[in-house]
C-alpha cells in the first residue's frame, strides 16, 4: 500500500520534478531505483539532488519514504517532517508521517496526524486503514474494527484491511468473523500466505491443531522461506507433542534470521524437552546475546547448569537473574539451593532469609514467573518477534546480517587512486603541512606493494645522497605503513620528526604506526579485545613500558594530542583518536572525539556511524539510532543493519 502510496505522490509531484530547475538526472535516476525497491542507490541520488534544490519538498518525501524502507524510522520522521514545512498540503505526506510515528511509538504524534490527513482527505480508505493498525497496536480492537469497516467501506484496495480486521476479531475471540474476513481475503489474493498464518493462529487458538498445520503448510508452500509461517507450525507441532518437527521447523527459521532471540528461546525448551540439556544451554547462551535484559533465559540456564553439576555457572546466571529482577523470589531459594552445594552455607542461609521475606511480601502479588517454573521443561513461550527472511537474496539490506564492528582509522595516501576512495582535506595557508591538500582513507589495498617498494628504494637513494630531508623521510615511512612494516614507519617519521617537530602529518603517521604494532604484538599475544553491543570492553592494558615508549597506548595518544595541538580543526586526527580511546575502552571520550570530528566535518560517516555503535553499547539508544541514522544516509549500509537490531523495539 505504501507503494502505491509513493506512486501517487510522484503524479502529484510530476510536473514540479518535470519544470524544477534542478538537476532532474538525480531525481528520475532516485525515483527509478524507488520502483525497483533499489534504496541504497535511491538513497545517493536524493542526496544529491537535496544538496542541488534543498527547498522541493518532494525530494525529503521520497527520500523520507526510502528510509522508511530502510527501517530508518527516526530519519524518515525527519524528512517527512522537514517535506511538511515546506508544503503542508498532502494527505499522504502525513499519513506516511503517521506510520513511521507509530513505528516509533509516538503514538500521540501518529494520532494527530492521521486526524490531519482525514481532514485533507476523508476518501482515502487508505487512512483509515493504518490508523486501524495503530489502533489494534494500542489494543484499542473495537476502534480497530471501526476503522477497518470504513476502509473497506471506501473501497479500499486490496486483501490488508480483511486480515487487519481479522487480528483485532481474533482479540475478541470472534473466531468465526475473524475466518469469514480471512476467507474473504484469501478470495481477493489466493496467494497470500500471512492470510493462511494468521488463520492457522486462530485455529490453534480455537484447538483445530491439525487445521492450523494445514495453513502453516499452504502459507510455506507459498513462500518455502516464510519464518513467521515455520515459527508457528512449530508451535501446532508441539501442541501435538511432536518435538521432532518442531525442532525442525525452529532449525529453519534460525538458518533464516539468525537474529531471532525468540527462535533460539524456543528451540532451548524443546531441546530440554528431548533431554538435550547441553545443547539448550547453548541456545540461551545466543539468547542472552541477543536480548541481555531476557531474565528467563538466564533463570533457565541457571536450573540446566545446576542439572549438569555446574554450579558455579549457575550460579553466576542466578546472579544475573536477580541483577535483572531484584524481587524475584525462585531465583533467590534456587541460588540457597546451588549455594548449598557449593558448601557457602552463610550465603545459602542469607538467600533462604531473603526468599521467605518476599514470599510474605509477594503473599497477595505472587511472582509473575512463577507459573511458568511450575513446569518449566514443557513451556514454550509464543512471543512476537521479527521473522523477516534474513541471508537469502531476496532479503531487505537491513535484515542481513552485519559484523558489528567500528569503521577503521584512516591514513596519509599519497598516491592517485579513485576519487570515491579517498576522503580530501583542504590545509591551503595552514602552517606545518608539505601539501595544499592531503588525502586520506581507510580502506587498504590500494597501492600495490611493489608500487611502495620502489618509492622505498627512491627516498632511500635521495636520503642516502642529500641527507635526512624531512619529506623523502616521511614519503618512506607512509610507504612502510602500508607494507605493514611498522617498527621501520615509527624509525622514519620519528626521524622526520627530529628534522622538523613541527611536521603535523608525520606526528599523525606515527601514532597511527604505534597503533598498529600495539595490534600486531596484542595478536600475538592473543590479548585482542572486540567491542561488542550489549558487552563492555574491558579497559586497553597499556603493554609493558620500553624506553621509547614506543609500544604504548599513551605514547600514540601524545602523538594525537600533539597533532591536535598544532592544528584543532584536523577532523581525522579527532576520527582516529576517538577510534583509538573506544578501543581502549574509554567510551565516553571517544564519544566526545568523533563529536569533535562531526562538528569541524558534518558529512564524515564513519564519525556518526561509530558514534553511534558507543551510544547504543551505552545504553543511550535514541542517541544512537539518530547517529546512524545519520550514517546510513551519508552511505554506510551497515547502518541499517544495526538499526534493525538495536533500534525501534
Amino acid at each position: 500500500m505504501l507503494r502505491r502510496s509513493l506512486l501517487c505522490l510522484l503524479l502529484i509531484y510530476l510536473p514540479v520534478l518535470l519544470f524544477s530547475q534542478a538537476d532532474l538526472l538525480f531525481k528520475q535516476n532516485a525515483v527509478s531505483h524507488l520502483k525497483k525497491g533499489e534504496y541504497i542507490a535511491a538513497l545517493e541520488n536524493l542526496n544529491v539532488a537535496i544538496q542541488k534544490e534543498p527547498a522541493l519538498a518532494e525530494l525529503y518525501y521520497l527520500r523520507g519514504y526510502t528510509k522508511y524502507s530502510l527501517d530508518d524510522f527516526m530519519g524518515a520522521e525527519q524528512d517527512y517532517s522537514h517535506s511538511i514545512d515546506l508544503s503542508p498540503y498532502l494527505a499522504d505526506v502525513f499519513t506516511n508521517r503517521a506510520i513511521v510515528r507509530s513505528q516509533m511509538q509516538n503514538f500521540k504524534g501518529a494520532m494527530e496526524d492521521f486526524e490531519k490527513a482525514m481532514e485533507m482527505d476523508g476518501t482515502n480508505g487508505e487512512i483509515y486503514f493504518y490508523r486501524a493498525r495503530t489502533n489494534l497496536y494500542l489494543k484499542k480492537v473495537y476502534s480497530c474494527i471501526v476503522d477497518c469497516n470504513k476502509a473497506i467501506q471506501l473501497h479500499n484496495p486490496g486483501e490488508a484491511a480483511y486480515i487487519l480486521r481479522a487480528s483485532a476479531e481474533q482479540e475478541i475471540k470472534r473466531y468465526p468473523e475473524a475466518i469469514e474476513d480471512l476467507g474473504t481475503a484469501l478470495r481477493i489474493n489466493p496467494l497470500n500466505g500471512y492470510a493462511f498464518s494468521q488463520r492457522g493462529l486462530i485455529w490453534i487458538d480455537m484447538n483445530h491443531v491439525d487445521s492450523a498445520i494445514s495453513d502453516f503448510n499452504r502459507a510455506i508452500i507459498l513462500d518455502s522461506a516464510n519464518t513467521f509461517a515455520l515459527f508457528n507450525r512449530a508451535l501446532a507441532f508441539l501442541k501435538n507433542s511432536d518435538r521432532v518437527n518442531a525442532l525442525r521447523d525452529l532449525n529453519t527459521v534460525i538458518r533464516y534470521s539468525p537474529y531471532n532471540s525468540y527462535a533460539y528461546y524456543n528451540r532451548a525448551i524443546v531441546l530440554i524437552g528431548l533431554n538435550d540439556k547441553q545443547s539448550a544451554i547453548h541456545d540461551f547462551e545466543i539468547v542472552s546475546k541477543l536480548d541481555p535484559k531476557n531474565i528467563i533465559s538466564y533463570y533457565y540456564r541457571s536450573k540446566l547448569k545446576s542439572d549438569l553439576h555446574d554450579f558455579q555457572g549457575a550460579l553466576e546466571d542466578l546472579n544475573k537473574t536477580i541483577d535483572l529482577l531484584p524481587d524475584y523470589t525462585d531465583a533467590y531459594y534456587d541460588r540457597y539451593e546451588v549455594k548449598l552445594k557449593m558448601k557457602d552455607q552463610k550465603g545459602a542461609m542469607a538467600d533462604y532469609k531473603r526468599a521467605m521475606e518476599l514470599t510474605e511480601k509477594n503473599h497477595f502479588n505472587p511472582d509473575s514467573l512463577k507459573a511458568e517454573r511450575k513446569d518449566y521443561l514443557k513451556s514454550l513461550v509464543k512471543l512476537s518477534g521479527d521473522f523477516e527472511q534474513m541471508n537469502t537474496m531476496n532479503s531487505k539490506l537491513q535484515n542481513q546480517s552485519v559484523d558489528i564492528s567500528l569503521k577503521p582509522m584512516f591514513s596519509i595516501l599519497l598516491w592517485k587512486v579513485d576519487f570515491d576512495k579517498v576522503r580530501l582535506y583542504d590545509v591551503y595557508k595552514k602552517d606545518h603541512y608539505f601539501a595544499n591538500i592531503l588525502a586520506f582513507t581507510n580502506q587498504s589495498g590500494l597501492i600495490s606493494d611493489s608500487l611502495l617498494r620502489v618509492e622505498i628504494e627512491q627516498q632511500t637513494l635521495l636520503i642516502d645522497s642529500a641527507g635526512p630531508i624531512p619529506g623523502a623521510l616521511f614519503k618512506r615511512a607512509v610507504s612502510q605503513y602500508l607494507l605493514r612494516n611498522y617498527d621501520h614507519a615509527i624509525s622514519d617519521f620519528s626521524a622526520t620528526l627530529a628534522a622538523d617537530s613541527g611536521f603535523i602529518a608525520a606526528w599523525f603517521g606515527r601514532a597511527n604506526a604505534r597503533y598498529e604494532l600495539i595490534q600486531q604484538i596484542n595478536t600475538q599475544d592473543d590479548y585482542q579485545h572486540e567491542i561488542t553491543i550489549g558487552k563492555m570492553t574491558p579497559k586497553a592494558q597499556s603493554l609493558p613500558l620500553t624506553a621509547t615508549l614506543e609500544h604504548t597506548y599513551e605514547a600514540l595518544i601524545h602523538d594525537y594530542n600533539k597533532v591536535l595541538a598544532l592544528d584543532p580543526e584536523f577532523s581525522f586526527a579527532w576520527y582516529n583518536r576517538g577510534y583509538v580511546n573506544s578501543r581502549m575502552g574509554n567510551y565516553r571520550t571517544a564519544i566526545d572525539d568523533f563529536s569533535k570530528a562531526l562538528e569541524l566535518r558534518n558529512d564524515f560517516a564513519e564519525a556518526w556511524y561509530n558514534r553511534g555503535l558507543l551510544n547504543i553499547l551505552l545504553n543511550e539508544n535514541h542517541a544512537g539510532c539518530n547517529d546512524l541514522s545519520h550514517a546510513g544516509e551519508l552511505g554506510i549500509s551497515d547502518a541499517y543493519r544495526v538499526m534493525k537490531r538495536y533500534c525501534y523495539k
